[in-house]
């Protein structure tokens, strides 16, 4: 038979641990204080289908030296479209445009 003891054999206690000064937050920043962050949200590669004319036309005025790439010359070209248009058109074209960046935020 096992022998069991009333008296527990008591182990010396360790010292706590000591864990230095106390570290205190005096000036809280956030994140978008220090990180340069896009309004737009996220960004990613997508193609656009045009048809061989429209692509043609598009090389054409890059080659006169309207913009440096097909990016920046169809930017050009919206943003031109965009300011031509009536303040209640604006207006709509704002709202579309605001959920389809939320939608694209969505996916990512």
């Amino acid at each position: 038979m096992l022998r069991h003891d009333d008296k527990k054999i008591s182990k010396p206690k360790k010292s706590t641990l000591e864990r230095g000064t106390k570290v205190v937050v005096e000036n809280q920043v956030k994140r978008k204080d220090v990180v340069d962050m896009p309004d737009s949200g996220v960004t990613f590669p997508v193609n656009v289908r045009v048809d061989n004319h429209i692509r043609n036309k598009i090389s054409a005025l890059l080659n006169l030296g309207m913009a440096k790439s097909q990016k920046e010359l169809v930017k050009q070209l919206v943003e031109n479209e965009i300011d031509r248009l009536p303040e209640s058109d604006k207006s709509r074209f704002d709202r579309m445009f605001e959920i389809l960046e939320e939608k694209d935020n969505m996916k990512n």
